[in-house]
């Protein structure tokens, strides 16, 4: 079974009276969504960059990342579960 098929087999079981919505929102997602389809070369090209950069010591470390969007958006890691 094909993604597509198996996304068409979940909403199925959904109530119609909330599938307008849905389709709505999935509608909406993908049209705001701002990332463009990439090709393997393209992400492969992207992935040296980014290891480029790693070796030039052009990054943050990921806990201070986190700990920063935490902050912004008001999220307590510990009661994420």
């Amino acid at each position: 079974m094909s993604t597509l098929e198996s996304n068409i087999a979940l909403l199925s079981t959904i109530p119609e009276e909330f599938q307008g919505a849905i389709h709505t929102y999935l509608v909406n997602l993908c049209a705001d969504n701002p990332f463009k389809p990439m090709s393997a070369n393209e992400i492969l090209e992207e992935l040296a960059e980014s290891r480029a950069c790693y070796e030039r010591g052009e990054f943050q470390d990921f806990d201070e990342v986190l700990d920063e969007i935490s902050d912004k958006y008001g999220i307590d890691e510990m009661n994420l579960s």
